[in-house]
């Protein structure tokens, strides 16, 4: 049998997103906040846990688009946690606002570029100023005690887009892959495919047996290395 996790992974669906509640011993850090109006389903999970918002340390930001930062304010207020995101959003964040990404497919280049117009008030979101900036890895041991765990920069869906890694085993991934269509994982909205395919190589370098993506269930490394084989001649 595989060693027990030192850690616990829960995914928290809060709208059409994904957030995930770590756990390790007392500590509890949460990777995104999900869209505006689902406080609810993060206080649930909480609660499943034998948790509560003050044992909230820390917010990750996976990225700064409205689906993953809808409660992060509220988040905030009722936990005291820090609020960690890559410099390349940082400001976004302060502003409130994060320009919708480019399709990467027909369907999404038309969602895209009616977004950027109609729904550009979708796109707004509390500000909040992040107490945790940072532009290349960064280890959680001051967050996840007992657990090897760090974020990792993985830019193309956005400029400032990360991942976690909890021990080479899990990684939570945000929008750097996608899981709704069965046939891929490609993303369809990123601004950068080159950028998205070398995260991608970076993903798969770490051996993680899964991935938990920021829409849709979680999927094996299999299913990203196939996917990467298919689709990084594209660009």
């Amino acid at each position: 049998m595989p060693p027990e996790k030192s850690y616990t992974l829960t995914a928290v669906p809060m709208g059409n997103s994904n957030a995930y509640l770590l756990t390790a011993g007392a500590s509890s850090v949460l990777v995104d906040a999900g869209c505006s109006g689902n406080i609810n389903k993060l206080e649930a999970a909480l609660k499943q846990n034998n948790l509560k918002f003050s044992d909230l340390k820390l917010v990750i930001l996976t990225h700064t688009h409205s689906d993953h930062v809808g409660c992060l304010a509220e988040i905030r207020e009722r936990s005291g946690a820090k609020v960690l995101v890559h410099e390349a959003e940082a400001g976004n964040l302060e502003k409130g606002y994060t320009p919708f990404p480019k399709g990467t497919m027909w369907f999404s280049k038309v969602i895209s570029g009616v977004a950027k117009g109609l729904l550009s008030s979708k796109a707004k979101y509390s500000p909040l100023k992040a107490d945790l900036v940072i532009k290349s890895e960064y280890d959680l041991k001051d967050y996840l005690p007992g657990v090897k765990a760090k974020v990792i920069p993985t830019p193309g869906h956005t400029a400032g887009s990360i991942s976690v890694i909890l021990e080479n085993k899990d990684a939570v991934v945000g929008d750097t892959l996608f899981n709704v269509m069965s046939w891929t994982v490609f993303p369809p909205f990123a601004n950068d495919e080159k950028q998205l395919f070398r995260s991608w190589e970076k993903l798969a370098e770490t051996n993680c047996a899964t991935f938990y993506p920021g829409h849709g269930k979680e999927l094996p490394i299999a299913k990203l290395v196939d996917n990467y084989r298919k689709l990084s001649t594209r660009v």
